[in-house]
């Protein structure tokens, strides 16, 4: 199955476009056109004259150009016949974003098999019904149905993220725009009538864009296929995976929101295991670990180094690395030496966790980071920050930068604190730094890194 019409169609048709701001219809057709999609684009409404300036046509089959791609989002009594033109129009890529098919049971049932029936053994495919869709900040497609003062979108990244549920999915769209993490591909495909999990994870295991997946699941279509299209993919990039319906009320919760049956969590977990995916326990987790994954090399070992200018910060990462069994790295003399040419001369311990003290600039934190990033008895790095200090300033974000440009070893950062302090994270972000707010996220996005070496 071809999904390239989906993510790098020439031209898309908004089937449902609408002059009223409040319909989905006009806000997807808005949406096109706000973020610069460089095709064309055909609004289809048989009520129309025009709208949003473009010219409106009553059916796909009245456009006389090809179209790669289409958009459906009229009510679900005319939805699969407005699939239907689509087929005969020869449209490859069709976004369903209608609900009102098997999540509802009885006619919609019916309707689920009937749209089905109407793309067999055609070159038409669906993603969806009852989805959000797709957003791609490299091709310019949007069909989030919610407004971008409401919603706001994601930059370019390498993190893709595919998801059954769309509202779970629109909130964590919004937190990624506003955390500033970037998005390479994003698709909620609902009630996967067509297009499924195994289907994108195929798409994107060769997407030069991607370098790591985040999953919402769940349940899964085909649980053999699944866990050998897994398997494939983790051996070119890491995959990230948040199951729901892990308990028996969940699972009755899942057939009720997409018509899934979630199916055995223990077993679903071993599959996930199986396949080299990292499961996450929650949302949080999701990209804390994708983040890592994507951004930060894997490190020979688990010898960690923690550097910090609060004592306090740098107690609670050495417990929690030991908790979670990775160690404290024992620093070279070359680096003992080299750090001690800049701590005041009334300091003589360095040890690791690393306290450079309150008083701690800059210039302190660089040539203590330039030193350990070199060191061979350290595997990956930890640096704590205590932002708030009146003598370290923004600076210690282009220090971090370089350091991680020149290192062979992951760096993560924490910083914990208020607007000022998220703001310099948000920029260690940009630059493929994972950021966290607090040492305990920080230490397991570390030992996921080291376990994804050793899955």
């Amino acid at each position: 199955m071809s999904l390239n019409k989906f993510f790098a169609p020439k031209s898309v048709a908004v089937i449902g476009a609408s002059e009223n701001p409040k319909k989905f219809g006009h806000v997807i057709l808005k949406n096109y056109t706000d973020m610069g999609f460089s095709g064309r684009i055909y609004p289809i409404n048989p009520k129309a004259e025009s709208i949003l300036g473009m010219k409106c046509y009553k059916s796909v089959l009245d456009v006389e150009d090809d179209i790669d791609s289409a958009v459906i989002v009229v009510p679900p009594e005319a939805a699969n016949e407005a699939l239907r033109e689509c087929v005969k129009k020869g449209i490859k890529a069709v976004v369903m974003i209608t609900a009102g098919y098997r999540e509802t049971g009885g006619a919609g049932v019916s309707r689920e098999e009937e749209l089905k029936s109407i793309i067999k053994d055609t070159d038409t495919h669906v993603v969806g019904p009852n989805c959000i869709g797709i957003y791609d900040s490299f091709g310019r497609i949007d069909t989030l149905f919610l407004p971008d003062y409401k919603l706001k979108r994601p930059s370019a990244g390498n993190i893709a993220f595919i998801s059954q549920s769309g509202a779970f999915a629109l909130s964590i769209l919004d937190w990624a725009a506003t955390e500033e993490i970037g998005i390479s591909r994003f698709v909620s495909y609902g009630n996967r009538a067509d297009v499924d999990e195994v289907d994108l994870l195929n798409y994107l295991k060769n997407d030069k864009k991607t370098k790591a997946i985040a999953m919402y699941l769940e349940g899964v279509k085909n649980g053999r296929l699944f866990l050998e299209t897994l398997k494939s993919v983790t051996d070119k990039k890491p995959v990230v995976i948040l199951k729901a319906g892990k308990s028996v009320s969940g699972t009755r919760a899942v057939q009720s929101h997409t018509g899934s049956l979630a199916g055995s969590y223990a077993v679903f977990r071993g599959a996930i295991r199986q396949g080299g995916a990292v499961e996450a326990e929650n949302t949080e987790q999701l990209f804390d670990y994708c983040r890592v994954l994507a951004y930060q090399p894997v490190p020979r070992g688990k010898r960690i180094a923690v550097i910090t200018n609060g004592g306090g910060f740098g107690v609670m990462c050495a417990d929690s690395i030991e908790r979670i069994g990775l160690s404290l790295a024992e620093f070279s003399k070359e680096t003992v030496d080299g750090i001690k040419s800049v701590m005041p001369k009334e300091y003589s311990s360095i040890h690791n966790p690393l306290d450079l003290i309150g008083d701690a600039d800059v210039r302190r934190y660089e040539v203590a980071i330039n030193n350990v990033i070199k060191d061979r008895n350290v595997d990956a790095l930890i640096v704590v920050t205590l932002l708030q200090t009146a003598s370290l300033g923004p600076e210690i974000v282009d220090v971090i930068v370089s350091a991680n440009e020149r290192s062979k070893i992951p760096i993560v950062v924490s910083a914990s604190g208020g607007e000022y302090t998220q703001l310099l994270l948000r920029s260690l972000e940009k630059d493929g730094i994972p950021a966290y707010p607090s040492p305990d996220r920080a230490v397991n996005a570390m030992k996921t890194l080291i376990e994804y070496k050793n899955r």
